[in-house]
């Protein structure tokens, strides 16, 4: 993620083929905290209803609440961007490939 990259043995940059939304990522570990999706959302200021649709992939990650994530989870705000923007390419590379 970020500016790491999967190489081949010729040196060629592979692009994994999973689409994974980070609100995917973020249910699981809160389920692994035993924490509850709205006591989250309240403990970092967000509707729950908002907050409910992240976890469920309809709305993504902003900075904003990256910075939240990580103050609150311990878990780096640049982790959680990468992520989102890793779904948004994987998400237009599938959009460049099926109108081709």
């Amino acid at each position: 993620m970020g500016n790491d990259k999967i190489l081949d043995k010729e040196g060629n940059e592979i692009v994994l083929a999973i689409e994974l939304h980070p609100g995917e990522v973020l249910k699981d570990e809160l389920e692994a905290r035993k924490i509850t999706k709205s006591a989250f959302a309240m403990k970092i200021g967000m509707y729950p209803g908002h907050f409910g649709d992240i976890v469920k992939g309809k709305r993504n990650i902003t900075a904003a609440i990256a910075l939240k994530l990580e103050a609150e989870l311990g878990i780096a705000a640049e982790f959680w961007m990468a992520l989102q923007t890793d779904y948004d390419l994987h998400n237009e590379r599938s959009k460049l490939k099926n109108s081709a």
